[in-house]
């Protein structure tokens, strides 16, 4: 049984990005946030906008084309620590908000043992290297705010309502033992369930006979008490106004051991492989908050609706480059990841508070608070292949600039597991969430773009990288992708080198908070600054 995400929707690429939650599942989110990556490494790489694929002689090369690992003639090693400030600004229904978040993290570090041969020593196998690396491809931490007043019609108390209608139910079906909430039904009944038991919906008796009538539910922020026309036997609604907020804040990251190979032959062509060992852990949570503002019948003051979700897992994955130097001043670079094949554990529950108008009523002057049971599911998911090209042109001794173009094919992503039982109802639900997979994201290309000028020891360096919108259709005319902008310095001796860098990412998303017909959407712009220092040695 799956019970996930009461709480809907978001376009962003730091957080989920589900902006068609409304009609699809959030596995479909899960295939692209797992998927996407930042541009990683050492300062030097990120400072050069994340351009690896011709380069080598760097630790980024273990992670990225391990062919770079091949231009090793010593051994090394580097740490890489980076303080890390995201601000963004969310605009929901004419109202503007800032939240973010400031923390700090080693996003690379490791060591290469070279095996290179003396320069005296004139076969054409010039030796290899290998090298063990770790990268934190992906940061999740976040914090997002957004607050609006909009018109009673879409308040969150209405969708409950839906869902109530929805299953036809006598209300005895939904006041269940409080540990027992959301226990073996499914997503409806368990959000409906909560609703019900936390004083949102209750169902009334129309034809006054002593029975709640099946379908017939009313919102308790309207009033305590339905009231009914005598004559048209229906509802009367009183109108009210609502305030809605909601703070989402997510944690965790997506990073990788890598373990490499390079080879060098006759200083021309450069070969290399690695194994990637892929770690997930996500957590998110989302506090949705409406108070009542102005209402002649209501009963309760406000109540918070808050989603939580833990996803842990594994992966693996190889990487396959070269790299071939026609001339001294030239390289072109290759490399091709496979799929990241991940087993991934989600436990997901929904909480509902609630405070009444009256607290000698229900629950006194303490706010009144049930949830959900823990709901946990297993399940695959494959994240798309990567492949990438590089040139790199040389001046000398006085620098390089370097380009990379990266295929990444989002409808190749895939979601399975056994978990999804093997009756006809599972198998169906996992091949309309693939052909969904299929049907929202396409297939895209990625840029980056970087140089180093050198003077004597110290280094001098810029980038940019574009990350294109992985969606096929343009949702609340928001072009998803992904800037980066960024530069640094350093300096270059023997058996020592240090370099400083500033990476400033931007990008925008929307989110619609629960789903309902012309509920309203927020839309957020993200913003990202990285300073990164790294520490080498030559050994």
């Amino acid at each position: 049984m799956k019970i996930r995400h009461l709480i809907v929707g978001l376009a962003c690429y730091c957080l989920t990005d589900s902006v068609l939650a409304q009609s699809i599942s959030p596995y479909v989110s899960d295939a692209l946030q797992f998927s996407q990556s930042q541009p990683f490494g050492t300062t030097r790489f990120q400072s050069m906008g994340g351009v690896n694929t011709a380069l080598g002689a760097d630790i980024s090369s273990i992670s990225g084309n391990p062919a770079g690992l091949g231009f090793y003639r010593k051994s090394d090693f580097s740490i890489t620590p980076s303080l890390n400030f995201t601000n963004n600004k969310s605009t929901f229904i004419g109202r503007q908000l800032s939240d973010g978040t400031t923390f700090f993290n080693v996003p690379n570090f490791g060591i290469v043992f070279s095996g290179a041969k003396k320069d005296t020593d004139n076969s054409l196998w010039r030796g290899g290297s290998f090298g063990i690396s770790y990268n934190r491809n992906a940061n999740f931490r976040n914090v997002v705010t957004f607050q609006g007043n909009p018109n009673s019609a879409n308040s969150i108390a209405v969708y409950f309502r839906g869902l109530a209608d929805a299953l036809d139910l006598p209300s005895s079906r939904l006041d269940v033992a409080d540990d027992q909430i959301g226990f073996n039904v499914g997503y409806n009944q368990a959000m409906a369930q909560l609703a019900y038991k936390g004083y949102l919906i209750e169902g009334y008796d129309s034809d006054n006979d002593g029975n709640q009538d099946v379908g017939n539910y009313y919102i308790t922020n309207l009033s305590r008490n339905a009231i009914v026309d005598p004559q048209t036997n229906e509802l009367i609604e009183d109108p009210f106004e609502v305030s809605q907020s909601e703070t989402w804040t997510t944690t965790g990251g997506r990073s990788q051991w890598s373990f490499a190979w390079g080879g060098n032959w006759a200083d021309k062509l450069y070969m290399g492989v690695s194994l990637g060992i892929s770690s997930i852990r996500y957590e998110s949570t989302k506090g949705y908050t409406e108070v009542v503002n102005e209402s002649t019948l209501n009963f309760l003051d406000q109540f918070t609706v808050t989603d939580n979700l833990k996803v842990n897992g594994t992966g693996f994955n190889a990487t396959l480059g070269l790299n071939y130097r026609p001339v001294d001043w030239v390289r072109i670079g290759w490399s091709f990841s496979t799929p990241t094949l991940y087993r991934l554990n989600e436990v997901s529950f929904t909480s509902l508070s609630t405070r009444v108008k009256d607290p000698s009523t229900v629950g006194g002057n303490n706010p009144i608070g049930f949830r959900t049971v823990d709901n946990e599911f297993d399940y695959n998911l494959t994240t798309p292949l990567r492949t990438s090209v590089g040139i790199a042109f040389f001046f000398e001794k006085y620098g390089f600039i370097s380009g990379d173009v990266e295929y990444m094919p989002y409808k190749g992503a895939r979601i399975g597991g056994s978990d999804w039982s093997t009756d006809n109802s599972g198998l169906s639900e996992r091949v309309t969430i693939n052909n969904q997979i299929k049907q929202t994201y396409t297939n895209t290309f990625n840029y980056r773009v970087g140089g180093e000028f050198r003077y004597q020891i110290f280094r001098i360096r810029a980038g940019f990288a574009y990350q294109t919108d992985p969606y096929q259709q343009r949702i609340d005319d928001l072009n998803r992708s992904l800037l980066s902008y960024s530069g640094g310095v350093g300096i270059k001796l023997s058996n020592f080198y240090s370099d400083l860098g500033v990476m400033y990412s931007q990008s925008k998303g929307g989110y619609t908070p629960y789903q309902l017909p012309g509920a309203p959407s927020a839309t957020t712009q993200y913003n990202t600054t990285s300073v990164m220092l790294t520490i080498g040695s030559s050994f």
